[in-house]
């Protein structure tokens, strides 16, 4: 998964002030592209969506992946899990 994360900078109306550095990052963490922490800016990267596949492929615990369900549990009269 890639993330890009936008952020504000500069001042705001109410007086609060922000410091940006809105970037995009790709599945190892690698930053690809960051904007500076004032003023306007556009972040550019080139993305490689096969890299997704690739990074995935190399966690070995999401092979261990699983169906579950959510079942409820009843509880008895005394608000403990009934047996």
């Amino acid at each position: 998964m890639f993330v890009i994360a936008a952020a504000q900078a500069g001042v705001h109306e109410d007086g609060r002030e922000t410091f940006g550095h809105s970037m995009i990052i790709d599945p190892w963490g690698r930053v690809l592209a960051s904007a500076g922490g004032t003023g306007e800016g556009i972040v550019v990267a080139d993305i490689d969506v096969g890299a997704v596949a690739v990074a995935r492929a190399k966690i070995p615990n999401l092979k261990n992946g699983r169906a579950f369900s959510l079942e409820e549990v009843p509880l008895s009269a005394s608000g403990g899990v009934a047996a």
